[in-house]
């Protein structure tokens, strides 16, 4: 049985038609050659919205060392990396069922580039189907070009959808142990991710089109939180002055117990702090992106 793959790309930013499909490409080929055409089936496209997940599965951050990155990471959460075989050095660190890709670009400011929710049953092959994306226009949503399974929302912030069996790809292979040492903290997955957005009223509208009506709308801070399996996404108005982005992301830890946590944290140099939500942790990487994690 063919294993399901799905698409990801690393996108030169000095020159937007210079993409690397990084492990892509041979899988496309090998399909069309492979005969049951995967695009092109007589029977009707599953329907696509709103989505039918089992939560957020990755987020990826574009950095200046992907591996520098992804070791600080590790330390934290799983001291066992993965890169690509071949090509672009891009490093793994997995969350429990969920992981973190590096993706390496020189002279960027470091950003988390996309995010990702696992879709059940989802033929990421089919996606530059013309009838999959007529789905994704009939319900008010701008169809990316290509088969790219990559949707963005009216701040240009990008969702990728990928099949909810997936796992690690066959194309990586295991980089070894940055320490000896265990991970500070046992991930589990992803609990949320948040968004600062330009316009709330109209990312909420974008959002509750992929994943159904939102479940709270706090009026105190006026965040939106979205459902998402056991996971959540939530949107929040964007600071003055700022640029929309994922402002932060939070990981769910096993057995987790705050003082231990902060100690472990302070033993790899790692000052922590609350969180912005209730029972959260908060530090930032190496490049002060925000990172939270509570139990």
């Amino acid at each position: 049985m063919m294993k399901p793959f799905r698409y990801e790309a690393v996108v030169n930013l000095s020159n937007p038609y210079d993409t690397l499909f990084s492990r892509r490409r041979l899988l496309v080929c090998a399909a069309a050659v492979a005969g049951a055409p995967l695009i092109g089936r007589s029977q009707a496209p599953q329907r696509l919205l709103p989505l039918n997940t089992t939560g957020l599965d990755h987020l990826s951050i574009t950095v200046p060392d992907s591996k520098a990155a992804a070791t600080f990471y590790a330390r934290i959460f799983d001291p066992q990396v993965f890169h690509e075989r071949t090509g672009v050095q891009r490093y793994y660190v997995r969350l429990g069922s969920a992981y973190i890709a590096f993706g390496p670009q020189a002279n960027r400011t470091p950003y988390i580039d996309h995010i990702a929710a696992a879709v059940i049953d989802f033929p990421e092959a089919d996606f530059g189907n013309p009838e999959v994306k007529a789905q994704i226009t009939a319900a008010g949503l701008t169809a990316p070009p290509g088969a790219l399974p990559m949707l963005a929302d009216p701040d240009n912030l990008r969702l990728q959808l990928v099949n909810a069996t997936h796992g690690l790809f066959d194309t990586l292979m295991p980089g070894g142990r940055v320490t000896t040492e265990p991970a500070a903290l046992t991930p589990v997955g992803l609990d949320h991710i948040m968004l600062s957005v330009a316009d709330l009223d109209k990312s909420t509208a974008h959002y509750r089109k992929l994943f159904g009506q939102e479940m709270a709308r706090e009026r105190s801070s006026e965040r939106v939180w979205f459902r998402i399996a056991d996971t959540r996404l939530g949107l929040e108005p964007l600071p003055e002055g700022q640029k929309p982005a994922v402002s932060h992301f939070c990981i769910k830890v096993a057995g987790f117990d705050r003082k231990a946590a902060v100690e472990k944290l302070q033993k790899l140099g790692i000052h922590s702090e609350p969180g912005g939500e209730k029972g959260t942790l908060r530090f930032r990487d190496l490049h002060d992106l925000p990172v939270e994690v509570m139990g």
